[in-house]
């Protein structure tokens, strides 16, 4: 008799959405025995990996989130190296770049008849939806990333029932078949309101042992909150004994203690190509 086909989860969402932290509430609200977890991440390296709670032994990084955007190989092999094991995983877990397009991904597996067709859960800002958008630069992957959802996951959604309402009609108009459903894993993040100006998306990654002002950080991310579409790591903060999981979207900085033992010293920027995202890549260097 066949086995039985493997079921596949795909989390997806525009940069900042809360992936991760939607990811991270799964586990601690228990997956499938024997599940596997894949993260595919924009960058050379892979922060995403070192904020899910799960055992290193369930979690498979990919680096580079842009080879799945395109269809390039790793995320294709790593699947097959995976259902090739003597004792598959009961069910697999895809925490999709922010820059990856969820369609693209489940055709990549649905090549396989070892899995089921890939279940879509869509995590999105509320606080960016109108950014988002309208975007010449980041509208299109957005969009896609919206269609494509069997299930969207509404997060920073504003309180006042007359602010909500819009957004809510608004990703209906996108993807009337999707479910919805409202989620509350960050605080609302404030809206940019400066036009984003720049090119195609490029990102810079810094290791630094060196503890770093958390407030200085947050003052140059907000500077070039034109450009600087996300940033995340794991650092050592002057303001902290411990090692801080920094991030930043929309326009606004978060610190929290880290879980994983050391100092951390990695961090990835997300932005728009340009000559303003070249130049604060040049300024968060000066500050190691």
């Amino acid at each position: 008799m066949p086995a039985e086909a493997i079921p596949l989860t795909l989390i997806s969402g525009f940069l900042g959405a809360g992936k991760t932290t939607w990811l991270n509430r799964l586990i601690r609200q228990g997956l499938p025995a024997n599940s596997i977890i894949l993260v595919n991440d924009f960058g050379r390296i892979n922060i995403d990996a070192d904020l899910i709670e799960a055992e290193e032994e369930q979690v498979l990084t990919l680096a580079n989130g842009c080879a799945c955007c395109s269809l390039g190989g790793t995320l294709a092999d790593q699947l097959a190296e995976v259902l090739s094991w003597e004792k598959p995983p009961s069910a697999i877990y895809i925490e999709a770049s922010g820059v990856a397009e969820p369609a693209r991904i489940a055709d990549i597996a649905r090549v396989s008849p070892r899995l089921a067709d890939a279940h879509i859960d869509c995590l999105v800002d509320a606080g960016q939806i109108e950014r988002h958008r309208e975007d010449r630069y980041t509208g299109e992957i957005w969009h896609a990333q919206i269609r494509s959802a069997h299930r969207l996951l509404i997060n920073r959604l504003p309180a006042d029932e007359n602010l909500a309402a819009p957004l809510l009609a608004q990703l209906s108009e996108l993807n009337p078949e999707a479910s919805q459903q409202v989620e509350t894993t960050s605080e609302p993040t404030p809206v940019s309101k400066r036009a984003i100006s720049g090119g195609p998306m490029h990102s810079f990654t810094l290791n630094c042992t060196a503890p770093l002002s958390q407030q200085r950080l947050g003052s140059l991310f907000s500077e070039y909150s034109d450009v600087l579409l996300r940033a995340k790591g794991i650092l050592a903060i002057e303001e902290s004994d411990r090692a801080q999981v920094l991030q930043f979207s929309g326009s606004q900085l978060r610190c929290t203690p880290s879980l994983r033992k050391g100092k951390g010293g990695q961090l990835v920027c997300i932005g728009l190509k340009s000559e303003r995202f070249a130049e604060l890549e040049q300024r968060v260097r000066q500050l190691t």
